[in-house]
């Protein structure tokens, strides 16, 4: 009787045992999976990309949905960069896709934008303290009426309707700190400026009309537009990722002078998006 409480006694010390050391490993495992959580960098289009993927130390490359990510370090900094495609829902899709395979710590979207507010000129870096969703509201015989989103966001049980979604207030403190070293390239003899706060606003049209970029000046405060920053803040925000938006002037929605939104695009582009690149590089120092 006294050796089988023994063997019961010893069977039940290796079983704690087993349970200590597996809590254990799982603790260790998760320190180190938090460790290893990575910046996610998003952007639109190739030409956005470029100059991230150029200094990238790549260490993998994965194909998923139709996506590639890119895995590596920049600037020593653990990063994973994906192309989101155009538009609102390949943005949000993207965006989604990236949370849930990869668990960022924190997510930057950069790239070029169209500017709204007279104060912005081609290519001046602006990072938005908001953003909305221009196009999702109600037509009625008054015209437009812009609505809020209903989303559940993170701590809350109801769904709650939201026009404006804020990015991170850490972040958007760390890039105010990130605009004393840098250096841009100028437009013309503009020297581009970057203005950190303000509304952004995104919807699934470009804007190449001064009447609409009125419209949203006068309903939104906007000071700029694109087609994808306010779909990517939204999933980050529910999904409760830190999430910022840098984007750079590539045109005035609507042209200014003689020449169109599509014209000044084609021409400024190229530099509006390194510059909102090398943002993000100044960035990722700090």
């Amino acid at each position: 009787m006294v050796k089988r409480k023994l063997v019961i006694s010893h069977r039940i010390g290796n079983h704690i045992c087993f349970l200590l050391v597996f809590c254990l490993f799982l603790f260790i495992a998760q320190c180190c999976s938090q460790d290893k959580r990575r910046t996610a960098l998003m952007y639109a289009f190739d030409q956005e990309g470029i100059l991230l993927r150029s200094k990238l130390d790549l260490e993998d490359s994965l194909f998923i949905k139709g996506r590639v990510f890119w895995v590596g370090k920049l600037n020593d900094k653990e990063v994973v960069i994906i192309n989101s495609g155009m538009g609102m829902t390949n943005a949000a899709m993207s965006t989604q896709l990236l949370i849930d395979r990869f668990n960022p710590k924190e997510i930057i979207f950069t790239g070029i934008c169209g500017g709204i507010d007279s104060s912005n000129h081609i290519g001046d870096i602006v990072i938005p303290d908001v953003w909305a969703t221009h196009d999702y509201g109600y037509f009625g015989k008054d015209g437009f009426i812009p609505d809020s989103v209903y989303v559940t966001l993170p701590g809350r049980e109801k769904e709650t309707g939201v026009l404006f979604f804020e990015v991170d207030k850490t972040l958007l403190e760390k890039a105010l700190s990130a605009i004393t070293d840098l250096e841009l390239k100028p437009i013309g003899e503009q020297v581009p400026r970057v203005k950190v706060g303000g509304k952004g606003v995104s919807g699934n049209t470009f804007i190449d009309q001064k009447e609409k970029r009125e419209f949203l000046k006068e309903k939104f405060d906007a000071q700029i537009v694109d087609m994808e920053s306010a779909a990517v803040v939204q999933v980050a925000s529910v999904n409760g990722v830190p999430v910022l938006v840098v984007r750079s002037c590539s045109d005035l929605a609507g042209g200014s002078g003689s020449e169109t939104a599509g014209a000044e695009l084609n021409e400024f582009f190229k530099v509006a998006a390194n510059n909102s690149a090398e943002f993000v590089l100044e960035f990722l120092k700090r």
